[in-house]
């Protein structure tokens, strides 16, 4: 915007900047007013069942959640047409177990909006869900933002908390991120007892083995967890550059680049023995780690129907000083490349997306390493996959409409299959009965060069689900 250099324009210009500070002190007010006739409560009560094949016995595991959503869309007027706040909350429990819980916030922020063309740079406070790879939201990887992972299966991404900046021009837009807040992945809950295992979430660990040959002699082990002090956890420094064209444009692209905290915890593994020598003590170290990421990817938009596109993202994680008497698996630099083409109509969306991984990690190293295996699953899901997701929603103008949601995944290097569909049927005009199911194989544990044990991790989760979701 350009201002004249009289004095009256001057004086309506700080007439203007003091009405707009004004305005931004007493937004929160207006906030606190009006949110409460923004919030939409969704009560959603699950039932699953592990069908899982093998010597897995099948069990239920309820659910009860609860999401509380409001932003300032749903109520006209209620900030301005400058300012803008969301908030997308959810808790989940199981009745059955009471340690298996989880609060998920993946949007809590205010500020200005982006489209907001008063001021050439915009702010938000809070936490933003914002996207900041196309490849990273497809494949779940939770490389830029941290997922809500209290469900493997159904992982989605959340939001990052700190400061963010959106400036444009006519034919680019432009984010940054800063922040010294730092919420990692939310992950089922681990809980030890007796220094064993004891599942709380039908995902919370895989099987961990109970003995250990020592001298010929079958040991039994017992497991800790060396939690690191939670200040040093969440007070991280981390920021985020992004820049991509404007949707006007059928070529688009985006670049991208964080330096952020993993949103993971690679698992170290250090071993003792008791007094007497009765037990193996495992002791496991979370390691905290940073990590470079960038993202580039370039696509054509067709019409509003057909698009397609490629997207690459490179991990490169900081260096890190191991103890000798750690067992763990070094991370290395990733190269991650995913071709895709989305096709949607009012009703329906089809998307057809590959995945490519190579790098991500080294051979571990410590007294218990394995020249030929990692001991730890990693957070590399896939090194050579495909991917089939369909929607569609069948008489959309009714009542009592109903949906079909539909995914397909196949991960070549360890011959996995990920077959999952949903169904959803609207009884009333906020009522919705669910059911659906997962089918998940795999014939190798892992990669030949290491990684993309996922879908082995989950193979014996089959599973069917149903219930209600209430939203008022």
């Amino acid at each position: 915007m350009h201002f004249k250099s009289d004095r009256s324009n001057m004086k309506k210009r700080l007439q203007y900047q003091k009405l707009k500070r004004l305005h931004s002190s007493l937004a929160l007010l207006f906030i606190l007013r009006e949110s409460a006739f923004a919030f939409s409560p969704k009560y959603d009560l699950g039932f699953e069942t592990d069908l899982s094949r093998g010597d897995v016995t099948p069990s239920a595991f309820p659910i009860v959640s609860m999401g509380m959503r409001a932003q300032s869309e749903d109520v006209p007027g209620s900030v301005s047409d400058e300012y803008e706040y969301r908030e997308n909350a959810l808790i989940r429990i199981s009745p059955n177990h009471p340690k298996a819980n989880e609060l998920a916030i993946k949007d809590l922020y205010w500020g200005e909006k982006d489209q907001s063309y008063e001021s050439p740079l915009r702010f938000t406070f809070g936490r933003r869900y914002i996207g900041w790879s196309t490849l990273d939201s497809m494949w779940g990887l939770g490389q830029f933002e941290p997922l809500n992972a209290w469900d493997k299966l159904r992982a989605t991404p959340m939001g990052l908390t700190g400061v963010f900046a959106y400036t444009e021009t006519q034919k680019f837009s432009f984010r940054f991120f800063l922040s010294y807040l730092t919420f990692p992945e939310i992950t089922p809950n681990v809980v030890i007892e007796n220094n064993q295992f004891a599942s709380e979430h039908p995902q919370s660990i895989a099987s961990t083995p109970q003995t250990y040959t020592l001298l010929n002699k079958p040991t039994p082990l017992g497991y800790e967890i060396v939690i690191p002090p939670v200040s040093s956890i969440i007070f991280r420094p981390s920021i985020a550059f992004m820049m991509e064209t404007k949707k006007e444009i059928p070529v688009f692209g985006r670049f991208a680049y964080g330096y952020l905290p993993l949103n993971y915890f690679p698992i170290a593994l250090q071993a003792s023995l008791s007094i007497p020598l009765d037990q193996i003590v495992v002791q496991l170290h979370p390691r905290l780690l940073y990590h470079h990421v960038y993202n580039a990817e370039l696509g054509y938009r067709f019409d509003d129907r057909i698009s397609f596109g490629g997207n690459a993202l490179t991990d490169v994680p900081s260096e890190e000083s191991i103890p000798s008497d750690y067992t763990t698996t070094p991370l290395s630099t990733s190269y991650t490349w995913s071709p895709w083409i989305k096709y949607q109509t009012a009703h329906s969306k089809l998307l057809l997306t590959q995945i490519w991984t190579k790098g991500g990690l080294q051979a571990d190293v410590g007294p218990y390493a394995s020249a030929n295996s990692s001991i730890f699953s990693s957070h590399v899901f896939y090194r050579n996959a495909s991917q089939l997701a369909f929607s569609h929603t069948f008489n959309p103008d009714e009542t009592n409409r109903l949906a079909l949601e539909f995914k397909y995944i196949h991960e070549y290097s360890v011959d996995g299959d990920w077959v999952s569909a949903d169904l959803f049927y609207n009884l009333k005009q906020n009522t919705i009965l669910f059911f659906g199911g997962d089918i998940v194989a795999a014939l190798r544990s892992s990669s030949p060069d290491r990684g993309a044990e996922f879908l082995s991790d989950l193979r014996t989760l089959d599973r069917i689900r149903g219930g209600f979701q209430y939203v008022y």
